[in-house]
């Protein structure tokens, strides 16, 4: 039978680095940017309900002994999304209680899981935002994420039924998106007229690449003093702005507040360009995408319940053993409630 240790090994002890490096996780920008600016208390409530104003007062010119349109007309109705929860299991066994101790423990194996769980969370909501919680790209349980809010609602056949990143919701945060302004009846690109209301301008099928294609999604985006002011990217799609423009157009911001937590982001137009890997991992590899988005008018509502302000359950006992487990929790949603003024770019042109 072979020995286990060899001389060597039998008389030196392991050197381990007192400290852990991840190599799973990926800070995402679009998630800084709604914690530092657009987190909301949701402070209880069935559900969330966000007003929204969708048609116009009647208005006009007249001349003398014309009668005025007196009719009532309805002009605001409401979002309502359900909260979601979300967790984070921590588990440790109590044998390592015994083991991981004392001058032997480089460190804390409950210091590294916590970490960890932190780290679990921002991964977890970082993706589930990118993805739709009606059912298709993620479960109901999920984010109203924003390739549900960010759509146009067109009604084709081929987008209402595809199962990936094509898929069109005619639905969103409880409203038909056809009852205010109808989404368009074929075609995989949003017509001008029909961004207005909940519709976004969607390109599902970018086959040929050109900043002319950009420009013209944040122009149809653009309503006076609102506009995109985050593009958020797959890797493909970064590469392609980032090489159809001269060096001269690339004005990497220092003093943005994704700068302050280490993201990197170009601008164009008016708006930072940056990656998100998460984006990347959900959308896929064969095509690529870019949301336009207007992060003044996206809003990520989190209970005032401290517990589930990711707070920490506290560890209990299982029953039976010396192991003990506990979790983080978040409650929470995403509301969009003026989607035209951000869009998206999705094609093959974009991998």
């Amino acid at each position: 039978m072979a020995l286990t240790y060899n001389d060597i090994n039998a008389i030196t002890t392991q050197h381990i680095v007192p400290k852990t490096t991840d190599v799973i996780f990926k800070n995402d920008p679009l998630f800084v940017r709604l914690m530092s600016k657009n987190k909301i208390n949701f402070e209880g409530g069935l559900f969330i309900q966000r007003p929204i104003m969708f048609a116009e007062l009647a208005s006009g010119f007249f001349a003398r002994g014309d009668q005025f349109d007196t009719g009532y007309r309805q002009t605001d109705t409401a979002f309502n999304v359900n909260m979601k929860f979300g967790y984070v299991n921590v588990t440790l066994l109590g044998t390592d209680d015994v083991l991981n101790r004392g001058p032997e423990a480089a460190f804390s194996i409950v210091e590294s899981k916590m970490a960890n769980a932190s780290l679990t969370m921002a991964k977890l909501l970082g993706q589930q935002i990118y993805q739709d919680g009606q059912g298709t790209l993620s479960g109901t349980k999920s984010l109203d994420g924003l390739m549900a809010w960010i759509d146009d609602g067109n009604t084709n056949a081929t987008y209402t039924g595809a199962t990936d990143y094509t898929k069109s919701f005619t639905a969103v945060g409880g409203i038909t998106r056809a009852d205010i302004v109808a989404g368009p009846s074929s075609g995989s690109e949003t017509s001008y007229s029909q961004v207005n209301g909940i519709n976004s301008y969607t390109q599902r099928n970018l086959t040929s690449f050109t900043l002319d294609a950009v420009n013209k999604a944040y122009g149809f985006a653009w309503f006076g003093a609102d506009q995109p002011d985050l593009f958020v990217t797959t890797q493909g799609a970064y590469n392609k702005i980032w090489n159809a423009t001269v060096s001269n157009q690339r004005y990497m911001r220092a003093d943005s507040d994704l700068a302050k937590v280490g993201i990197q982001s170009f601008q164009f137009n008016a708006a930072d360009v940056t990656i998100s890997k998460y984006l990347n991992d959900v959308v896929g590899s064969s095509i690529g995408a870019i949301l336009g988005l207007n992060t003044n008018y996206m809003e990520l509502y989190v209970s005032a319940n401290k517990k589930f302000q990711f707070g920490f359950t506290g560890f209990k006992e299982a029953q039976n053993t010396i192991d003990v487990s506990g979790q983080f929790m978040f409650a929470g949603n995403v509301v969009v409630p003026s989607p035209r003024t951000s869009f998206k770019l999705l094609g093959s042109a974009l991998a």
